[in-house]
């Protein structure tokens, strides 16, 4: 299996960086949205945030989507892997 070039690396890990704080904004928007009640999940179990977090993975996902079409028939190649 040959590694993942460095220059490609460094890309996928500031995307990765970058993407992880636009999470972290989506779900404080999606948690003071009251577009569920908050109040019925316990703080000591992870549902309220798995749930967060889907929904803003899927809020977010658009933003590094492949805009052109030879990529995103790339990109829908990689997800049967």
């Amino acid at each position: 299996m040959s590694k993942v070039d460095p220059k490609h690396e460094a890309k996928i890990n500031e995307l990765i960086a970058a993407m992880a704080e636009e999470l972290k904004v989506v779900c404080q928007r999606l948690y003071k949205s009251r577009g569920i009640d908050i109040k019925k999940y316990d703080p000591d179990e992870y549902v309220l945030a798995k749930i967060l977090v889907t929904a803003a993975m899927e809020d977010c996902k658009g933003t590094l989507r492949p805009l052109f079409g030879e990529y995103r028939e790339d990109l829908k190649n990689l997800q049967h892997f």
